[in-house]
């Protein structure tokens, strides 16, 4: 591990370290930074970026949801629809300007960081080819540890209704974010957290998760919680989402 990296993790685990950490909640949160920030490097490498950039990336990684914390002593939840848009609350902590000083950046990577930070929850529609570069980066790396963490079935089952919301279902067959929604039942928390793994642009990664069968994973550690009727609906759009990767 290269010193600078080093030195990031220090930077991050300082910032956390008065949150309580024995919650699980938090505690989850503070392990899938780290996972999304090996991603980012990863795909950075992937991708011959240079040494610097590689740096920039893994600290966006580490640093996309250090608003999380914050949302959950506030909240007690991380759904952002009944909270607030987390990537925006990091946004926030990150104009800090204590944070460019700490962290070592000059004016350009520290607004990349925020602004590649400030749209992993949504949309980018601005047009610095920078922000774009990063962002997707960001985006990808998020949405991989999302999936893995899903098939290791870490993911817990947050809702106990049967069948399915139209509008998600729907949203889901047509490759739509269904990060807007709030789950209102068993299914509908399944294909939401299915659906990070259409998320993903880059075309490495979707082959890994194909290869890897994950989205089988996915779909045998999720049906046990769902009646027969609600299994066929979830494995037939899942055969559908399969045959999507299968024709990269």
């Amino acid at each position: 591990m290269n010193q600078t990296i080093q030195n990031y993790n220090n930077i991050f685990w300082n910032q956390i370290k008065d949150y309580d950490l024995t919650d699980s909640n938090l505690l989850r949160k503070a392990i899938h930074s780290f996972d999304v920030a090996k991603n980012c490097f990863s795909m950075a490498c992937n991708k011959k970026f240079n040494k610097k950039e590689r740096n920039l990336c893994y600290l966006i990684g580490l640093f996309h949801d250090i608003g999380r914390f914050k949302q959950w002593v506030n909240y007690k939840t991380y759904d952002d629809n009944k909270s607030v848009d987390h990537g925006d609350l990091s946004y926030e902590i990150l104009s800090n300007p204590t944070y460019k000083q700490v962290l070592n950046l000059s004016k350009s990577e520290y607004h990349i960081l925020k602004e590649s930070i400030r749209y992993h929850t949504k949309p980018y529609l601005g047009k610095d080819a920078n922000i774009i570069k990063f962002n997707y980066i960001l985006k990808d790396s998020d949405a991989f540890a999302n999936v893995i963490t899903t098939a290791n079935g870490i993911q817990q089952m947050t809702v106990s209704k049967n069948g399915v919301t139209k509008e998600i279902l729907e949203d889901f067959e047509h490759r739509k974010f269904l990060k807007f929604y709030s789950p209102k039942t068993k299914l509908d928390r399944c294909l939401m957290l299915t659906a990070c793994c259409y998320y993903i642009n880059d075309k490495f990664i979707r082959k890994i998760i194909a290869e890897s069968n994950y989205i089988e994973i996915i779909y045998e550690s999720f049906s046990k919680y769902l009646t027969q009727h609600d299994k066929e609906i979830f494995k037939k759009t899942i055969d559908s989402l399969k045959m999507d990767y299968l024709n990269l």
